[in-house]
């Protein structure tokens, strides 16, 4: 199993913002035909230098995958401006995904997304 691809879009409308991301896992043939169930899920951050804060987790899906290659998209909809305005200035915005087997019970590996500047109201 692996997470790649993995970006981060923004858009935004008056106050609210919409976060996307987009990315891909595959898995080996063996997990699949093995019928393993996997768990997938983000973490949404406000990253800086120094000191990173936690914005939000997406809820933890699980799930069997059909493919060795899925197109995924986790969407972050709504959010006020207030909530991506940790700071002075403009906000570097980033997304962590997860992905573990869940049938073994194997430790989740994660990939970030490269760092979204944006300048929320």
């Amino acid at each position: 199993m692996d997470i790649i691809n993995q970006s981060i879009s923004a858009s935004q409308s008056g106050n609210r913002w919409t976060l996307s991301v987009p990315y891909i896992e595959t898995f080996t043939a063996a997990e699949i035909s093995q019928g393993f169930e996997f768990e997938r899920w983000v973490t949404f951050w406000e990253w800086d230098d120094s000191d990173h804060d936690h914005l939000t987790n997406g809820a933890a899906v699980r799930f069997r995958p059909t493919s060795v290659r899925l197109s995924r998209r986790w969407t972050w909809s709504d959010i006020p401006g207030d909530v991506l305005d940790t700071e002075l200035g403009g906000e570097e915005i980033r997304a962590q995904l997860f992905l573990r087997n869940f049938t073994t019970s194997s430790v989740a590996i994660s990939k970030f997304t490269p760092i979204l500047q944006i300048a929320p109201d």
